[in-house]
């Protein structure tokens, strides 16, 4: 479905399991809702759960499938979770906390991701997630994996697609 942006597909094949045990339990469980989500960590992660962000040293920098990132965001997923995310960051990026993470941050702390990709509001999603918008090419290379992924899952791609982030 992502084809490079893939790049260790046995650790992918890992952590496959978690990650759709907690995507059916944030109700990613639909076409455009399963392409947003994947296509976000493909630019995330490369579907890495154990991923941290390269060159951020910071003690709650970016960790796992969807590069949870901030003390705030640490301690309210860690909190929501039952995990203590302050003590032990690295728990963001284990097969464990990973997936889990990654979903809560998808309905939990930006709860419109799943409505977003409903509607084909994939610049909003963009914007939820929370990376600086540039000149938009990064938004747009975001947008062609979920075109991607949709016409993988479903055949075809809708029109009404939107990169607008507002």
């Amino acid at each position: 479905m992502f084809g490079a942006r893939v790049r260790r597909p046995e650790l992918v094949a890992v952590g496959l399991p978690g990650l759709l045990a907690a995507m059916e339990q944030g109700q990613i469980n639909t076409p455009r809702r399963v392409a947003a989500f994947l296509a976000t960590l493909s630019h995330e992660s490369y579907h890495e759960y154990n991923i941290r962000e390269i060159g951020d040293t910071r003690t709650y920098g970016g960790r796992g499938y969807i590069q949870l990132t901030g003390v705030y965001n640490y301690t309210e997923a860690g909190e929501d979770l039952g995990v203590d995310l302050i003590a032990d960051p690295d728990a963001a990026m284990s097969l464990q906390w990973s997936a889990r993470i990654a979903v809560w941050y998808w309905t939990v702390a930006r709860p419109r991701c799943n409505e977003y990709a409903d509607t084909l509001q994939f610049g909003k999603i963009c914007a939820a997630i929370g990376y600086p918008l540039g000149n938009g090419s990064e938004d747009t290379r975001r947008t062609d994996s979920f075109k991607s992924a949709l016409r993988y899952l479903t055949g075809a791609v809708p029109d009404g697609i939107t990169i607008n982030r507002k």
